[in-house]
C-alpha cells in the first residue's frame, strides 16, 4: 500500500471518529441516553482522573447535558437555574470574569495589527521621502513585508509551538516579537533596517493571528461564541482608529520624529497583552487533548458562568473527544496538513474559511486602511486633512463590530455575508467614481462618505465573520493546521494586495483599482451563497455533522434552490 493511501485511510479514520463523537452528542440532546449509561460514564471519568471531590457536580452536569429540561427539577438550586437560563437569554451578560479576561486580553493583541496598518499608511509619505524610496515595488514591499513573514514563517510555526507549549504562551511569544519589531522600525536608520524590522514583526503577526481566534473559540460557550470571536475584528478596527489618531497627533511634528512616533506607537498594545495573558486559563480543549483532563475541568469551571455549566460542558467535551484519545494511530503534523485536502469534512471547512479570507482581503478594506492617505492626497486633499479623514476608517469598523456582535448569533454568519458583500462592492464603485470629481469639497465629502459606508458594512459582515469561520469550522484533529493554512493564505493575500497596489494605482489609476476590488465582492458573494453553510449555535464538536458530507452536496443543494428545483 502506498504512503498516500495509508495517509488517506488514517485521515478518514480520524474524521469518522470525530463524526461519531459528534453524533453521540447530538443523541444526548435529541434522543437522550439512559440515565444509568450517563452515570456509568461519569463514574469512569471520576475514577480515571481522580475527580472524586467533583463527582456530585459532574453527575448533575452530565444529566443536564443529557436532558436540558431537567434544570427545572429540585436537584438544581434556584441560583443554578437562573444561571443556566441566563446563558441562553442573555449570553454576553452571563460570561464569567475569566471568560471576559480571555476574550479581552487575547483580542487586545489584534490592536497591534490595526495600529501598524494605519500607522504605516500615514508614515510612509515621510519615511519614503527620507530614505529616498521612489520605486513603486519597494514602496509596496516596505508596507507588505510583515504579511510575507507572517505567511511564510509565523503561521506555519504556530502548529509546532501550539502543540508543545499551549495557546496562551504562543500569544505571549507573539507579543514580545510585535513589541520588539515595532520599536526597531521606529528607530530604523535606513531601508534595510526598516525591512528587517517589518519582517521580524510579521513573524509575531503570523503566530498571533493563527492562535488567538482558536484559543478564544475553544474557551467560549457555544451560544455566544460568534459574538466573542467578533472581538478579534473589533480590536483590529480599534487599532486602525488609534493608529490614525496617533498619525494625526504626530503629523505636524518637525523632522523624522513625526513618522517614528507614528509607527513606534504600535509597540504599546502587545506590551499590555503580554501582561494580561497570564491571568485567564489555558484552552480546555487543548488541555484535554494533551491528557491533562483535570486541568481541563478546572479551566471550564472558571470559564463558565457557574460550576454546573462548566461541568455540563466538560461532559460534552469529554464525550466528544474520548474516541480520538483511544486511536492507536494518530496523524502526524504533516498528515494533519495533507488531510485538510484529502478528507471531505476537512476540505469543506478549509474551502469555507478560504472564501472568508478571500473576501476579507480582496474585498478592498486593506487598500483603504493602508493607502487612505495616499488615495486622498492624490485626489488633491492636503496630507493633514487626509490623515484626519482616515480616522473614520478604523472608527467605523470599530463601531460596526458592536452591531455585529448583536447580530451574528441571532441571524447567523451566512445571512450577514449575503447581505453585506453587495453593499461593499457598490461602495467601492462609488468611491472610484467620486474621486474624479473636480470640486475639492464635493470630492472629499462624497469620497469619505463612500469609505465610511463601506467600513460600516465590512465591519458588520466579512471582516469579523471571516475570522469566526476560521476559528470554528475545523475539526479538533486538524484545528491548528487548518488555522495555520488559513492565516498563511490571509497574509499572502495581504502581501500581494499591499505589494501590488502602488503599481496598480500607477497603471490602472486609482479608480480602476477600486473597481477591481469592488467587483471582487460580488465574486465572494456568489462563493458564499453556494459554499458556506450556517454555523451559529453549534458546539465545535457538533459542527462535524454540518461538514462531514463535504462541499459537493451543499453546493448542489444551493444550485437546485437557485434554479427553482428541489
Amino acid at each position: 500500500m502506498t504512503d498516500n493511501k495509508i495517509l488517506d485511510e488514517k485521515a478518514v479514520v480520524v474524521d469518522e471518529v470525530s463524526s461519531t463523537s459528534s453524533s453521540g452528542i447530538q443523541a444526548v440532546f435529541q434522543t437522550y441516553q439512559p440515565d444509568d449509561v450517563v452515570l456509568g460514564e461519569v463514574k469512569e471519568i471520576v475514577g480515571k482522573y481522580g475527580l472524586e471531590e467533583y463527582e456530585e457536580l459532574l453527575i448533575r452536569g452530565a444529566l443536564l447535558a443529557n436532558k436540558p429540561e431537567i434544570i427545572e427539577n429540585e436537584e438544581y438550586t434556584v441560583e443554578e437555574r437562573k444561571a443556566i437560563v441566563r446563558e441562553t437569554t442573555h449570553p454576553l451578560l452571563s460570561l464569567s470574569p475569566s471568560m471576559i479576561m480571555a476574550a479581552i486580553c487575547t483580542s487586545c493583541a489584534a490592536i497591534n495589527f490595526g495600529m501598524d496598518e494605519s500607522a504605516v499608511g500615514g508614515a510612509q509619505l515621510q519615511y519614503q521621502k527620507q530614505f529616498n524610496i521612489t520605486d513603486p515595488n519597494i514602496q509596496g514591499l516596505t508596507v507588505a513585508a510583515p504579511y510575507l513573514a507572517a505567511a511564510v514563517f509565523g503561521a506555519p510555526l504556530t502548529v509546532f509551538l501550539s502543540s508543545h507549549i499551549g495557546r496562551k504562551w504562543v500569544v505571549l511569544i507573539s507579543c514580545f516579537i510585535a513589541f520588539a519589531g515595532s520599536l526597531i522600525q521606529g528607530f530604523a536608520n535606513g531601508l534595510p533596517a526598516m525591512l528587517f524590522a517589518r519582517l521580524f514583526m510579521g513573524i509575531g503577526m503570523g503566530l498571533n493571528s493563527s492562535t488567538v481566534p482558536i484559543y478564544t473559540a475553544e474557551c467560549s460557550p457555544a451560544v455566544s461564541r460568534g459574538a466573542i470571536l467578533m472581538l478579534w475584528q473589533t480590536f483590529i478596527a480599534l487599532g486602525v482608529a488609534l493608529g490614525s489618531i496617533f498619525n494625526r497627533a504626530f503629523v505636524q511634528i518637525n523632522g523624522s520624529l513625526s513618522w517614528r512616533l507614528m509607527i513606534g506607537s504600535a509597540s504599546v498594545p502587545p506590551l499590555i497583552t503580554g501582561f494580561l495573558i497570564f491571568f485567564p486559563p489555558e484552552s480546555p480543549r487543548w488541555l484535554i487533548s494533551k491528557g491533562r483532563t483535570r486541568e481541563s475541568f478546572d479551566s471550564l469551571i472558571k470559564l463558565r458562568s457557574c460550576a454546573l455549566s462548566g461541568a455540563k460542558d466538560f461532559y460534552i467535551l469529554y464525550e466528544s473527544l474520548k474516541f480520538e484519545s483511544e486511536l492507536e494511530t494518530k496523524l502526524t503534523k504533516w498528515e494533519q496538513f495533507t488531510s485538510l485536502f484529502t478528507v471531505p469534512r476537512n476540505r469543506f471547512a478549509l474551502i469555507v474559511s478560504s472564501i472568508g479570507i478571500l473576501g476579507q482581503q480582496y474585498g478592498g478594506v486593506n487598500i483603504l486602511v493602508s493607502y487612505t492617505t495616499t488615495i486622498l492626497t492624490r485626489a488633491g486633499i492636503d496630507p493633514v486633512t487626509a490623515i484626519a479623514g482616515s480616522i473614520g476608517i478604523g472608527g467605523g469598523c470599530f463601531l460596526a463590530t458592536f452591531i455585529s456582535t448583536q447580530l451574528i448569533d441571532r441571524f447567523g454568519r451566512r445571512k450577514m455575508l449575503l447581505f453585506t458583500l453587495p453593499v461593499e462592492g457598490i461602495c467601492l464603485f462609488w468611491l472610484g467614481g467620486v474621486i474624479n470629481i473636480t470640486n475639492d469639497q464635493v470630492r472629499l465629502g462624497l469620497g469619505l462618505a463612500a469609505m465610511y459606508v463601506y467600513v460600516l458594512f465590512y465591519g458588520t459582515g466579512i471582516g469579523p465573520v471571516s475570522f469566526t469561520l476560521v476559528a470554528e469550522t475545523p475539526s479538533i484533529t486538524v484545528r491548528m493546521a487548518h488555522s495555520a493554512v488559513c492565516m498563511s493564505l490571509n497574509w499572502i493575500l495581504d502581501f500581494c494586495l499591499s505589494m501590488t497596489w502602488p503599481k496598480m494605482d500607477a497603471t490602472m489609476t486609482t479608480s480602476g483599482g477600486l473597481y477591481f476590488y469592488g467587483a471582487f465582492n460580488f465574486v465572494v458573494w456568489a462563493l458564499s451563497y453556494f459554499c458556506i453553510p450556517e454555523t451559529k449555535r453549534f458546539t465545535l464538536e457538533q459542527l462535524d455533522e454540518v461538514f462531514k458530507a463535504g462541499v459537493s452536496p451543499f453546493f448542489q443543494k444551493n444550485l437546485r434552490r437557485l434554479i427553482g428545483k428541489r
